[in-house]
């Protein structure tokens, strides 16, 4: 009898035990996910093209870049430069653009407010690390991913028309100069000197206009609550893009230096369950085709999203039995070739992917493994995902850290990362040259995830070695998701608190005149006290006593006070920021 009862006790004690020893743990602190996570977030503001500003080059000569890109009176000034150099390629840009909203959605939680989209808290404070920044009440991926959108609008006029390229590619590498400069030179090395550079408008391709969808569609739902009106016309957009990827919905385009991505009718599903799921409209229903959920032979990048493509129609189909049947395509397809033993290296890190930019594959396949994860709601694999990111972090036999600028407990970090603006030099210099230059300490913390490899020991600094040195604004798409998983386990964000509003002014001695203006008493309507969010001219309506209006921008500083006997107050600010109103 003893024996009948103490066997199966210990067989749960076991059951028990193993369940713990299996709990995931990463090799860096949760601050220091934080802090990894701002700089691989703050990254992409250094890749602005046009007005910015890029907080590379706001102390420097030249400021702005490639302000004449346009399509004779279509402005096309903004957007992302895709690596090292200064050309926006499509293959790359609107992928990454998705899977940063794509983060945001899923894991907002690991997205902190730490600093102003303008960087103007940094030019303030003299410190450009996380230290020196300020809280602005928007999420600082949120912010940097604007800078994308707002290009993305420019791009889609209409439903027939679409910009997928500016810069040429092999005029672009004649010199090695920041942006700025590169813009006074003539078209033949790079520049604007003559006019706007090379565009590529209305290319043979889906994929990339699908991509555009995706990213405007959930734009759209993720910043909603800090400007609608921006909102509205993030899925006007969407629509715009929409149309013209289904009318190439089977059509592919590379470009210079990239390929055609691999199985483009995939990406249009993925374009469809987006603005399927956002809208609630049939027409995007009826387009999501099923059977184009399946696998890759490759890994998860811009050119072999599938991936991301079964995780958005999952999320978007209505019948639970459609959506499991869809995780497990992604479980068989992805997520079980990339956690497999036998595809990951000794230390720890996937062998998975091509032989350039090698650590891109450790962050798509960490992402890719963090959505399915929080799609099945299970912990199962967040070993996996931990280790791929701890390896990029410096957790390798080397103790070297691949993003330039994140050093924690490790040996170093990239030194000679092929790029051009964070060195600030606009003497193209020699390859020799090259070998000597350093890293300006106001750019150090970069956040610029090189290529790498996968045995640690092997990598060297060698800014010319573009195949481990260069990154990319696809490379850090993807850490970036994985980061965004961790942190919201981790140390996650908290809500962003409400304004302080400030205490009610101490009356005043009737005989002092109120500096305020008064408003003549008119028609009353009674409302009580309430708090509004508004952008633009906004109107108070009449009540049936005296009341006040204080206006307060979103970092709580108080714009204006304006009393009423009880008239409507019309109110338009100077900016068209979004501002709060305490009626009392």
């Amino acid at each position: 009898m003893l024996r009948s009862i103490f066997l199966p006790a210990l067989l749960v004690a076991l059951s028990l035990q193993n369940v713990f020893a299996a709990e995931a743990k990463g090799a860096f602190t949760a601050e220091q996910y934080k802090k990894a996570l701002w700089m691989v977030t703050r990254f992409y503001g250094a890749q602005r093209s046009g007005n910015g500003p890029n907080w590379l080059l706001m102390d420097h000569k030249y400021k702005t870049s490639f302000v004449k890109d346009a399509d004779g009176s279509r402005n096309l000034e903004g957007g992302w430069f895709d690596c090292g150099d200064h050309v926006l390629f499509g293959q790359t840009f609107f992928y990454s653009a998705y899977v940063l909203a794509k983060a945001y959605e899923a894991f907002p939680k690991g997205f902190y407010d730490i600093y102003h989209g303008d960087y103007s808290d940094y030019a303030e404070s003299k410190d450009w690390s996380i230290n020196g920044g300020k809280p602005n009440r928007i999420p600082d991926l949120l912010e940097e991913l604007k800078y994308a959108t707002d290009w993305i609008i420019k791009a889609t006029p209409n439903g027939t028309t679409f910009y997928s390229q500016k810069g040429d590619g092999n005029a672009d590498h004649q010199k090695w100069v920041t942006a700025g400069f590169m813009s006074t030179l003539p078209k033949n090395e790079g520049g604007e000197k003559e006019g706007s550079r090379f565009i590529v408008k209305n290319p043979d391709d889906g994929v990339m206009a699908s991509f555009a969808a995706g990213t405007l569609a959930l734009m759209s739902k993720i910043y909603r609550e800090y400007d609608s009106t921006y909102a509205d016309t993030c899925i006007k957009h969407a629509k715009n893009a929409y149309d013209y990827a289904k009318s190439h919905k089977d059509k592919a385009a590379g470009a210079d230096f990239y390929g055609a991505h691999k199985d483009p009718q995939t990406v249009f599903v993925l374009a469809a369950s987006e603005m399927y799921r956002i809208t609630g409209e049939n027409t995007y229903k009826n387009d999501i085709d099923k059977s184009q959920i399946k696998g890759h032979w490759h890994v998860l990048d811009y050119s072999n999203s599938h991936d991301l493509v079964a995780y958005a129609t999952a999320m978007a189909v209505p019948a639970t039995a459609d959506k499991d049947a869809i995780l497990q395509i992604a479980f068989d397809e992805f997520v079980k070739k990339y956690t497999d033993p036998n595809n990951i290296e000794s230390e720890k890190v996937t062998k998975l992917g091509g032989g350039w930019g090698q650590l891109r594959y450790a962050g798509n396949t960490a992402f890719s493994v963090a959505l399915y994860s929080l799609a099945k709601n299970n912990t199962q694999y967040d070993q996996f995902i931990y280790d791929q990111i701890d390896y990029v972090l410096g957790k390798n036999n080397a103790k070297r850290s691949f993003i330039t600028g994140f050093c924690e407990g490790c040996n170093g970090s990239p030194k000679l990362p092929h790029h051009r603006n964070v060195f600030l030099r606009d003497d193209n210099p020699d390859d020799g040259e090259k070998a000597k230059m350093t890293i300006p300490e106001r750019n150090k913390y970069f956040g610029y995830l090189v290529g790498g490899t996968r045995v640690s020991t092997s990598y060297t600094e060698s800014v010319t070695d573009y195949q481990t040195t260069e990154g990319g604004i696809d490379y850090n798409a993807g850490l970036l998701g994985a980061l965004a998983y961790i942190v919201s386990k981790v140390d996650p964000a908290p809500p962003i608190p409400p304004i302080v509003v400030d205490p009610p002014d101490e009356p005043k001695p009737p005989e002092e005149p109120d500096p305020e203006p008064i408003i003549p008493l008119a028609n009353k309507t009674l409302l009580g006290n309430f708090v509004v969010r508004f952008v633009g001219t906004h109107e108070f309506p009449a009540q049936s006593k005296s009341f006040t209006v204080q206006i307060f921008d979103l970092k709580g500083n108080k714009i204006s006070t304006i009393k009423s006997e009880g008239q409507s107050i019309r109110f338009t600010p100077k900016g068209k920021n979004i501002y709060y109103a305490v009626v009392k």
